[in-house]
């Protein structure tokens, strides 16, 4: 794939520098949870002024940045912005080989987030030195490097916040190399059951929350294949399912109260008002049939789906950019997972396209985690062509 590029890219990409930097950037723990994304901020801020550029660091939260770096062309036009996290998901048992090893074997890297997402971050980066080192482009590139997209977007949220707005966004993903236009919404729902204590010789005087939590679960069950009936072309269909339940204190004791998180996954023009109504009126309904049945509701992530037109230059350029480089049209897909891209598209404006190497799937937050080199290679020049389509000096 990458031999066929060297000869279509007008700019050539560092290859090495690109994988010194992804398995630099895999050397470096920065899960989430607990949320310590500070040393590979500190990495990154160090690496460009190295370079002579000087980044943007955000406090999202205290120990918690971003990093944004924004390279302006040699004249006027439109804001291109790669938005890639720098938060991977805890390791976890069961890997083969050191999860911050950063190894390169066989042709692939592996480690944690060495596909979900630092390999794209790496990509991105390289991407976007060899056209500002390289060659005159239009309007300006930001490459904003992001804090706490595994737990819910913060760091995206806070960057538009302050002000991130761009034409089009590329989120670099892990997606086979394939333009991702549509992806699902995820709210979670935490559902607090409320009882009566009692003594276990006495169950009849209390009221067991585990109980109710129990219709409850059937009730979501039930929901769960009516959502069935709706679909969307490119993600499916919804989905909600329960994630985690928590109730009793000693086996002696009635449970006075049981706690149930719930995944609930929306799809493109479902209305997140009307997500919520249906697990409201689901519990509604509950205690009408019920007299004994109390239960609250929050929602504390509201992850909203998007969905991107696929006539947008900046999806055109992709499928353009892949075609010169493996060879063939990718066409657009859509995605089951949840990411920044919303946060962009909703809250920044930003038509955005989810577009990187490696495999959700596959790869991502499972153990020996890996992305071929040769995908990280061709993401890089991908994107580069890319990028001289969107912002290039001969763009009419």
């Amino acid at each position: 794939m990458a031999g066929n590029a060297i000869q279509q890219v007008p700019v050539e990409i560092n290859q090495q520098r690109l994988l010194d930097l992804a398995a630099d950037l895999v050397r470096i723990p920065s899960e989430n949870p607990p949320g310590n994304e500070a040393a590979v901020a500190d990495f990154l801020t160090a690496y460009f002024r190295h370079l002579g550029i000087e980044p943007t660091v955000q406090e999202m939260a205290p120990g918690r940045p971003n990093v944004l770096v924004r390279l302006e062309g040699h004249e006027p036009g439109p804001h291109l912005i790669f938005n890639g996290h720098t938060d991977v998901v805890p390791a976890g048992p069961g890997w083969t080989t050191d999860p911050y090893g950063g190894e390169i074997r066989g042709g692939r890297l592996y480690g944690r987030g060495s596909a979900d997402m630092k390999g794209g971050v790496a990509a991105m980066i390289e991407a976007a030195l060899t056209v500002y080192q390289g060659t005159p482009f239009r309007g300006a590139i930001t490459l904003a490097m992001v804090a706490d997209e595994e737990e819910g977007g913060g760091g995206t949220r806070h960057a538009v916040q302050q002000g991130l707005r761009g034409d089009w966004a590329i989120i670099p993903e892990p997606t086979d190399l394939r333009p991702v236009i549509a992806h699902k919404g995820d709210f979670n729902f935490s559902i607090t059951v409320q009882g009566q204590a009692a003594h276990g010789s006495v169950p009849e005087r209390g009221v067991n929350a585990i109980y109710g939590a129990g219709r409850l679960l059937t009730a979501i069950q039930e929901l769960n294949a009516r959502l069935a009936k709706r679909s969307h072309p490119l993600v499916g269909t919804p989905t909600i399912s329960v994630g985690t339940i928590h109730g009793g204190e000693i086996t002696c004791m009635v449970p006075a109260v049981c706690r149930v998180a719930v995944d609930r996954r929306v799809i493109p023009g479902e209305r997140p008002d009307d997500v919520i109504d249906e697990v409201r009126e689901l519990l509604a309904t509950l205690a009408e049939d019920d007299p004994d049945f109390r239960a609250e509701m929050e929602v504390p992530i509201q992850a909203l789906p998007m969905e991107l037109a696929p006539d947008q230059p900046v999806v055109s350029a992709l499928r353009n950019a892949t075609r010169q480089v493996a060879g063939e049209d990718p066409g657009v897909f859509g995605w089951a997972a949840t990411c920044d891209a919303s946060i962009l598209a909703e809250e920044a404006q930003t038509p955005s396209v989810i577009f990187g190497p490696g495999s959700i799937e596959q790869a991502a937050h499972r153990p020996d985690e890996s992305v071929a080199v040769a995908e990280l290679v061709a993401c890089a020049e991908i994107y580069v062509l890319t990028i001289l389509d969107l912002l290039g000096t001969n763009r009419e």
